[in-house]
């Protein structure tokens, strides 16, 4: 059953994108790991100098690992060490302590709350009890338009500490920046979906839409995978991969079609959150010019329910609501602002024709 107006508009969302299908209906699918439990005061933000090596993880929730359906891309770091982190400007930017060099480290494919934004002192308490009197290994693998170093941190137990912000609810994914990470992808949906911290806001606002109106400077970086690093010069190549043809538009007529999500309406038996994700990753489609036009997400038809709401593989989904869909992340941050709507106009794409949806939510 739906648990809530929030749950039913989660459930609308992992329809229409299938890649916030991690928040479908938490009561039946799989439940997250709980959050570490803060069993302590955290330090302040100034952290204690390096030690000789990491000390063995405490046999606690505090020091738990990674889901292990989360796999880190494969990275080449440009260099890495281990020092101790000796200051935090935010959540996601610190000093780090490199052989005796104070070193300004940004996380890689998270954004944290700004300085003045709600539970921008939660993130920041959480990464200092992470960091505080243990060293963290730090792989650099680029550095932003500033001019920072843009990292990969690793606790000394072994996570990830962007990882670790995403599964609290501290801090957004960073799709501007890693927007082909589907881990980090993954974690920031299924945070959604338990309303945490940020998420139990109605409408948390994006620390880069906080900077954009506070005057703040934005940060642009790109991180190369290994098999890009490692694919041949343009010289050596014999010939480029095929390009998608572009989607053509037409404005003939626009079909109306009305589907009505059931009361009851669970996950069938056997399938998860996850294998929804790894099943259906969206992209972006674009007419002839290169404008974005809608999500085109593979295999419509095989999500639960979807064809009952009246989608047909190779539909492009077009707005919701009337806001246009133009990137994948905003299918999952358009959640909290629906949670109390109970019909959903989506306008696809189908052949070139507009076609309207409406969506009756129970």
């Amino acid at each position: 059953m739906m648990k809530s107006s929030f749950h039913r508009a989660l459930f609308v969302m992992a329809v229409l994108g299938a890649l916030c299908a991690g928040t479908m209906l938490p009561a039946v699918a799989a439940p997250a790991a709980p959050p570490p439990p803060q069993t302590s005061a955290p330090a302040p933000a100034s952290v204690a100098a390096p030690v000789a090596a990491p000390a063995p993880p405490a046999a606690s929730a505090a020091s738990a690992a990674p889901p292990a359906a989360v796999q880190e891309p494969t990275f080449t770091p440009t260099e890495s060490w281990s020092g101790a982190v000796t200051q935090l400007q935010s959540a996601d930017r610190m000093t780090i302590d490199h052989g005796g060099v104070a070193t300004d480290i940004r996380l890689y494919g998270v954004d944290a709350p700004e300085s003045g934004q709600p539970h921008a002192d939660e993130a920041k308490k959480l990464v200092t009890a992470a960091v505080t009197g243990q060293p963290v290994k730090v792989d650099v693998l680029t550095k932003d338009n500033l001019g920072v170093s843009v990292a990969m941190v690793t606790l000394a137990d072994g996570r990830n500490l962007s990882h670790t912000l995403l599964e609290a609810g501290l801090a957004w994914w960073d799709i501007a920046n890693a927007k082909d990470d589907r881990d980090l992808k993954k974690l920031h949906a299924l945070a959604i979906a338990a309303g945490k911290n940020i998420w139990a806001d109605p409408a948390p606002l994006a620390p880069w839409d906080f900077r954009s109106s506070h005057g703040g400077e934005q940060f642009t970086y790109k991180v190369k995978t290994a098999e890009e690093t490692a694919a041949p010069t343009p010289a050596e190549k014999k010939e480029e991969p095929k390009k998608d043809e572009p989607k053509k538009l037409s404005a003939k007529g626009d079909e109306v079609y009305t589907g009505s999500i059931p009361a009851d309406a669970k996950l069938p038996a056997g399938m998860t959150p996850e294998m929804l994700l790894v099943q259906h990753m969206p992209s972006i489609a674009k007419d002839a010019s290169g404008k974005p036009i809608g999500m085109a997400i593979p295999n419509i038809s095989t999500i639960p329910y979807a064809p009952q709401l009246g989608f047909k593989d190779g539909d492009i989904i077009s707005n919701v609501n009337g806001l246009p869909v133009q990137d994948p992340a905003q299918i999952m941050q358009m959640a909290p602002q629906f949670k109390d709507v109970k019909q959903f106009s989506v306008q696809v794409l189908r052949n070139g024709q507009p076609v309207t949806l409406t969506i009756n939510v129970p």
